[in-house]
């Protein structure tokens, strides 16, 4: 299968009464080994932080992910980009974000924890109708309300042929 690596991966309705109800997830990796990515519409309940954080999913992680819409903010020779206007961010791009001053406005996600799956799991779950999938760009990732991201991603059912 090719990578899909960039691209998004959108809850179908059959994902009820899981951690990815509604979720639209950001891979970042995809390869025969398995596959890893964030969520990018679960905000995560915490105070005291400079930034809103999001859980990106239900594997635990030692440190923060950071995604963002700023190419100025890499190292060309260094730079990340899983899918067009999206990079992937260091501890020196989370300080920016640290001191953001009123009225600027910046594009990010900070993650806590990932999704992951082992090799040909998700593809299985493809398979079972558990995702579809949809080309991404930092215009799709950063241009929606969070809240909203999930209703306007997911593609319209298929209606039931009518059996009269």
């Amino acid at each position: 299968m090719k990578s899909l690596a960039g691209a998004l991966l959108i809850a179908r309705p059959v994902l009820k009464e899981s951690f990815f109800q509604q979720t639209v997830i950001l891979l970042l990796q995809h390869s025969e080994e398995g596959a890893f990515g964030v969520v990018l519409n679960r905000p995560a309940p915490v105070k005291d932080l400079p930034f809103p954080l999001f859980i990106g999913g239900p594997c635990k992680f030692q440190g923060l992910i950071m995604i963002h819409g700023h190419a100025d903010w890499t190292d060309p020779e260094e730079r990340q980009e899983p899918c067009p206007g999206v990079f992937l961010g260091n501890a020196e791009c989370i300080s920016r974000i640290s001191d953001v001053e009123e009225g600027q406005e910046y594009q990010f996600r900070v993650f806590t924890g990932y999704s992951g799956w082992g090799p040909d799991q998700l593809e299985r779950e493809m398979t079972e109708g558990s995702w579809a999938v949809v080309r991404s760009t930092g215009d799709v990732i950063f241009g929606a309300p969070i809240e909203e991201l999930w209703t306007r991603l997911i593609p319209p059912a298929i209606p039931e042929p009518s059996m009269n």
